[in-house]
C-alpha cells in the first residue's frame, strides 16, 4: 500500500536519511525505532506527505505523492491519511466533539457529526462531548486525537511519539488500542516510538541506524 524508494534527506549538511527503502502492507502496524536524532520523525513526515525527500519517491496505492501539490495534496491527506502527534494538536477553543468533526467538516461530509458521536462512544469519550481539551487528561486527549484521525476512514494512520507524554500504564493502553483499531477499522498504522518494548510488539519493527533502515 505504501512504498518509500531510495529516500534521502539532508539538514544543515547532515544526511539524516540515506537511500531508505520501506514498504507498509495493508492492515499492518509498523514501528520506527531509533535513537534521538536518528531521523525517525523525518521519515514519518516524508512517508505521510508532510515533508518531501531530497531524493527518492513515496507511492501511496500507486500514486506518487511528489506529483501532488496545493489543494490536491491537502485533499489527498484529508481523505487517505490520519495523523496522531505527541502533543495531540487539539484546538483548545473547540470542544471535544468539534475537534473530532473538524477533518470531516473540511471534507464537507454531511454525516460527520453522527460519525464523530460513534467514534467518541467507541473510545468511551461520549461523556466529554462538550468539554474543552484542557480539561482532559493526557490519555483522554490522545484518544480524542485518535478519534479525530479516524473520522474520514483513512487507509493509514501515522503516529509520531504518541505515548511520549504518557506514563507506562496509559502507554500500554494506547498501543493496545492501535491493535484494536487495526482489526476493527482495517487500517494500517506507522508509529514512531522511542520505547523499544512498544516497538517490539508491532507487526514489524524498523530500526534507523546511521540514516539507514534495519529490520
Amino acid at each position: 500500500m505504501l512504498i518509500g524508494e531510495k529516500i534521502s534527506k539532508t539538514f544543515n549538511q547532515i544526511q539524516v536519511l540515506k537511500n531508505v527503502d520501506i514498504k507498509v502492507e495493508n492492515g499492518k502496524i509498523v514501528s520506527i525505532f531509533g535513537k534521538s536524532g536518528a531521523g525517525k520523525s523525518t521519515l514519518l513526515y516524508i512517508l505521510s506527505s508532510l515533508d518531501k525527500p531530497d531524493k527518492g519517491e513515496v507511492l501511496f496505492d500507486g500514486t506518487k505523492i511528489s506529483q501532488l501539490y496545493g489543494d490536491q495534496l491537502s485533499e489527498f491527506r484529508n481523505k487517505k491519511i490520519g495523523f496522531v502527534f505527541q502533543f495531540h494538536e487539539l484546538i483548545p477553543e473547540l470542544n471535544i466533539l468539534e475537534n473530532v468533526c473538524l477533518p470531516g467538516w473540511i471534507k464537507k461530509d454531511n454525516n460527520v457529526k453522527e460519525k464523530a458521536l460513534k467514534l467518541l462512544q467507541y473510545f468511551a469519550l461520549d461523556d466529554f462531548l462538550d468539554k474543552k481539551p484542557l480539561t482532559l487528561s493526557g490519555g483522554e486527549k490522545q484518544r480524542v486525537a485518535i478519534a479525530r484521525s479516524l473520522i474520514n476512514n483513512p487507509k493509514i494512520i501515522f503516529a509520531d511519539e504518541p505515548t511520549g507524554n504518557l506514563d507506562s500504564k496509559n502507554s500500554k493502553i494506547l498501543f493496545d488500542l492501535f491493535f484494536k483499531l487495526r482489526d476493527d477499522y482495517n487500517c494500517s498504522v506507522v508509529i514512531v516510538t522511542h520505547d523499544e518494548k512498544n516497538a517490539n510488539i508491532c507487526d514489524r519493527k524498523l530500526v534507523i541506524v546511521d540514516g539507514k533502515i534495519k529490520d
